[in-house]
């Protein structure tokens, strides 16, 4: 996990990408920006300054992104394209397009905001300056988004003289104040609009797909499968879930064709799933909803994409995750929400009218049963320190989706629905214990209980 600085009241400890894995292709990696605390002051005006005196104020930067926001909203692509260096033509070419890109997306909120700064922005001795600023993009995707969300980037300015203009001259993404080994290497970039020529936008009922050109057909194709997945979830929770549990009613969901465009959307980093669901935080203070929405990337070449019941199968657990993401505290946890609630519950979703025989991993937990894996099967729920381990990870996802398929049976949807709810908004690393107050057993109870089942299942 990492910590990233923003100006935001919030620490986000759920902001794992959770995603559908199959076969040998490993574990969904963690995306955790945990954006808090507040930007990095720049000089401001107190007092006179000596005309030769080069200097950049935080007067000087949001007026920038200011007239930058209204430009966008406004549809004024010259001058949004103005601030950046004419010289470089390649920069100027990829900011029309970005401008372009982001003309299509239904959006009811784009502004540019200040988050940190580096490098030197004083010379007193009139020399030009040359810095960094970090600007969270602000969006809110219509009727898909809770709150406002953030993507972030990193600007190069530079400013020539004491009375020329601040000009950009590079654009990337920004990292998190501090990396891990595992962790996204940006907070939220890139978007398609960002590195896709074109991006078009498919509307599949109350969720839209995003694609590159060539696969703006396969998107069409696709779309009713993604609206009946969004249907059929929204419909599951609005017959269980807790009347007070504020969800997304939308999703954004953007086409990756393999593993490494996987990990390059709405992140950077090695991917290894055939979908991901990524939260992101909301932005500012005074809402009690910490994660305000969700991005969907979804592998067109994995085994789901074979036929149309597969990808709706991957669109549902995808969908279901995003689903129940704003729910989240976006509290700190050592070990994060036990993964056999968070993708044994996206699972279920996605293959709850399926028989237990018919679920893919069905092989797998036979397999796990009848001692043929890494480690035998104790009757011990996953847990996530082991939850990878020596390929065990199809058989934790199909004991997930045991253990909720229990809960259905024994206790109702409803209570497996407000289970599920408890365990998200719980705090740090009580997820199970949550889950197990809302059913009213003990975890040792429990796993007897289910274990047996399991048992009678794959016999």
């Amino acid at each position: 996990m990492t910590l990233g600085v923003l100006s935001l009241a919030l620490v986000v400890a759920a902001g794992a990408g959770v995603g559908v894995v199959l076969r040998d292709r490993g574990s969904a990696s963690a995306l955790d920006p945990r954006p808090t605390g507040s930007a990095a002051p720049g000089p401001t005006d107190q007092g006179p300054v000596d005309p030769d005196t080069v200097v950049v104020t935080d007067e000087e930067i949001s007026a920038l992104l200011k007239a930058h926001s209204e430009a966008l909203t406004s549809g004024d692509a010259k001058t949004f394209t103005s601030i950046f260096d004419q010289k470089n033509a390649a920069l100027v070419r990829d900011q029309a397009r970005l401008f372009a890109n982001l003309r299509k997306m239904p959006l009811t909120q784009m502004s540019y905001e200040t988050l940190r700064r580096t490098g030197r922005t004083e010379d007193s001795f009139g020399r030009g300056v040359t810095f960094t600023q970090d600007v969270a993009f602000v969006h809110r995707f219509t009727r898909i988004d809770l709150q406002p969300v953030s993507e972030w980037y990193r600007w190069t300015i530079e400013k020539a003289s004491a009375d020329a203009p601040l000009v950009v001259t590079k654009v990337g993404g920004a990292p998190p104040s501090i990396t891990s080994g595992e962790g996204s290497k940006t907070v939220y970039y890139p978007g398609p609009w960002d590195i896709w020529p074109d991006v078009a936008v498919v509307k599949a009922g109350s969720s839209i797909v995003l694609a590159r050109p060539q696969e703006a057909a396969l998107a069409r194709r696709i779309a009713p499968a993604v609206a009946k997945a969004t249907t059929a979830d929204l419909a599951f929770w609005r017959r269980n879930g807790p009347p007070d549990a504020a969800v997304s009613t939308g999703f954004v969901i953007a086409l990756a064709e393999g593993q490494a465009q996987l990990g390059n959307l709405f992140r950077r980093q090695k991917a290894h799933e055939a979908g991901v669901s990524i939260p992101m935080p909301s932005w500012g203070a005074g809402s009690s909803i910490r994660i305000g929405g969700s991005r969907i990337v979804l592998d067109t070449t994995s085994p789901f994409f074979d036929d149309g019941a597969g990808i709706q199968e991957v669109a549902q657990h995808e969908i279901a995750h995003s689903l129940v993401a704003t729910l989240d505290s976006a509290q700190f946890s050592l070990f994060g929400k036990a993964n056999w609630i968070v993708e044994g519950f996206a699972d279920y979703a996605a293959t709850r009218h399926q028989s237990v025989a018919q679920v893919r991993r069905f092989p797998e937990g036979r397999a796990y049963l009848a001692g043929r894996l890494a480690r035998p099967f104790e009757g011990k729920l996953p847990d996530n320190v082991f939850w990878d381990y020596e390929n065990l990870i199809n058989a934790n996802y199909f004991m997930g989706n045991l253990a909720m398929r229990f809960i259905a049976k024994k206790y109702g949807e409803r209570k497996l629905a407000e289970g599920v709810a408890a365990a998200y908004r719980a705090q740090g690393d009580k997820s199970e214990a949550a889950l197990f107050e809302v059913l009213g057993v003990s975890k040792a109870q429990f796993e007897r209980q289910w274990a047996a089942y399991v048992r009678r299942q794959l016999a």
